[in-house]
């Protein structure tokens, strides 16, 4: 049998002795060979190129009957997953030692490099075992899994045997740390970040290299000058936001290089990220989430289930309007807009339907649709408008309130988005779709219900965020509010979704006015 290590450290001598091998696992249906190594924590990133440095070796040396991939693990000392695999070795190799312990009696203290072991036993047992063998085959076992120094020590509890072993002092498996899914969209700052974020409620005490995942708010970058070393008098930034999730939410800091600052200034309110960075007390002594990594993400969707699928049919065969649009009289007309004579054929000759959401987030795969509302413009007049909330499944997060001014009270009673979307598809239905920029934004999230509904959304689309941009305007920038304010219209009550989407429809008339 080939081994891998020595082939590393032959060819490249001492470069790679920090890297441990995890796995190797041949999948014969796919003919596939991944190798997985663990390194440090003590390690900041494996480089791209020493990855594939190892990768390409690797490949000429093992000869495979199929394709070969190289991971790479971050050893992460998480002190919990050390305790679920502590049980596990117990559960697997010394079942007979369960009854006689509890979890209070296993403590694990950790650093970067160092993880201490201390395991009570009942005194009754303790003198029945083998103590220097059991340290060393536990040793053993946490080698194989992590990379660290263990210091295992078994000690003698001082209570005495009970007479009898009632089920309930059976050593349970430990609380795992809770862990969801992400998906990761971009790597900003750092490497990869591998394992799951834990969530932020159930992290309120110190602790090294926790991963957190959440949406940002309140960002705000503050410049100071360090007073001492080397570096005195230099000007840095660091960078303060809220990190939050759907259970908690943590104060971070992030002290920002120069090379950094325009991601960071870039990263939007309310952006989902996934993070690295150690729990301590901050200046004011209140915990706070110093950050090291981050990455742009998304929180992955649970798969529906056959419930969710019946549910699903159900409001389609089932469906009762809910929304019920409203006929704008001919006589507003004359306020609303100037005389149609003045549009190009665009305008004159099509329906267009243009929309905007409210939404309880960024991202379409994890976020709800709050309150959608539009105007329909037929042979260049205001005809009708469709407005209508809708109750997503989970709250609404107070940024997103703030930003909206839509509460949960005000979504309490309203119907559900599936409900709202058949009868938005339905009045669109033949016309074309416009709205400002809807293309990276609005029209996902509708695609997301469409497409779970199974009904036809194939309508032409005009995002008139690239109507603005292809017109020989300059307003500075292209965000909704410049442009309509560039353009001598009004923008009342932004960030609702009918007058963001009758804002946008003036705009899209403006531009599509007769050149004379």
């Amino acid at each position: 049998m080939v081994n891998i290590k020595e082939l590393l450290q032959r060819k490249f001598e001492k470069k790679y002795d920090f890297l441990k091998l995890l796995s190797v696992v041949y999948d014969i249906d796919i003919k596939t060979c991944t190798i997985t190594f663990l390194y440090p924590l003590t390690i900041n990133e494996i480089s791209d190129d020493d990855k594939h440095e190892i990768g390409e070796y690797l490949k000429e040396q093992i000869a495979l009957n199929g394709e070969l991939k190289i991971k790479f693990k971050k050893s992460y000392l998480d002190e919990k997953l050390i305790l679920e695999d502590v049980v596990k070795y117990f559960q697997t190799n010394k079942k007979g030692l369960l009854p006689y312990i509890s979890l209070d009696n296993i403590l694990i203290k950790s650093n970067l490099t160092d993880v201490s072991i201390e395991i009570k036993l009942n005194q009754d047992i303790f003198s029945l075992i083998d103590e220097f063998e059991l340290k060393s085959m536990l040793k053993n076992y946490l080698d194989k899994l992590y990379i660290a120094n263990f210091t295992i020590d078994i000690k003698e509890n001082e209570e005495s045997l009970p007479d009898e072993i009632e089920s309930d002092d059976i050593l349970p498996v430990p609380t795992k740390a809770r862990r969801y899914n992400v998906s990761i969209e971009k790597k900003l700052i750092g490497g990869d970040i591998i394992p799951k974020p834990e969530y932020i409620k159930d992290n309120q005490k110190q602790k090294l290299s926790v991963i957190l995942a959440g949406f940002i708010s309140n960002k705000l970058q503050k410049k100071f000058v360090i007073k001492k070393g080397k570096r005195a008098g230099e000007e840095k930034s660091l960078y303060t936001f809220t990190l939050k999730d759907i259970e908690g939410q943590v104060e971070c800091v992030y002290f920002c290089p120069k090379t950094h600052e325009k991601t960071l200034e870039n990263l939007e309110e309310l952006s989902f990220i996934l993070c690295v960075g150690d729990l301590k007390p901050g200046i004011n002594g209140k915990l706070t989430y110093y950050i090291k990594k981050i990455s742009l993400a998304s929180p992955s969707v649970k798969e529906n289930n056959q419930e969710e699928n019946l549910a699903v049919e159900d409001i389609k065969h089932n469906h009762k309007q809910v929304v019920f649009p409203d006929l704008l009289p001919r006589s507003a007309q004359s306020f609303l807009f100037d005389h149609n004579d003045k549009y190009n054929d665009f305008i004159l000759k099509n329906n267009i339907v243009v929309f905007d959401i409210e939404t309880t987030g960024l991202d379409p795969e994890a976020c709800e649709i709050t309150e959608i509302g539009a105007v329909k413009i037929e042979h260049g007049e205001v005809t009708e408008r469709f407005s209508s909330f809708a109750k997503p499944k989970n709250p609404i997060p107070v940024e997103v309130q703030n930003l909206t001014h839509i509460t949960n009270e005000m979504v309490a009673f309203a119907p559900k988005i599936e409900d709202v979307i058949i009868d938005f598809c339905e009045w669109s239905k033949d016309c074309i779709i416009s709205g400002y920029n809807i293309i990276g934004f609005d029209l996902k999230f509708i695609k997301k219900i469409t497409n779970k509904l199974n009904i036809p959304f194939t309508n032409t689309v005009i995002d008139a965020y690239i109507v603005a941009k292809q017109a020989k305007i300059n307003p500075g920038n292209y965000k909704l509010g410049t442009v309509v304010k560039y353009l001598g219209l009004k923008l009342e009550g932004a960030h609702r979704a009918f007058n963001d989407a009758y804002a946008t429809a003036q705009v899209l008339m403006e531009l599509n006015k007769r050149k004379v």
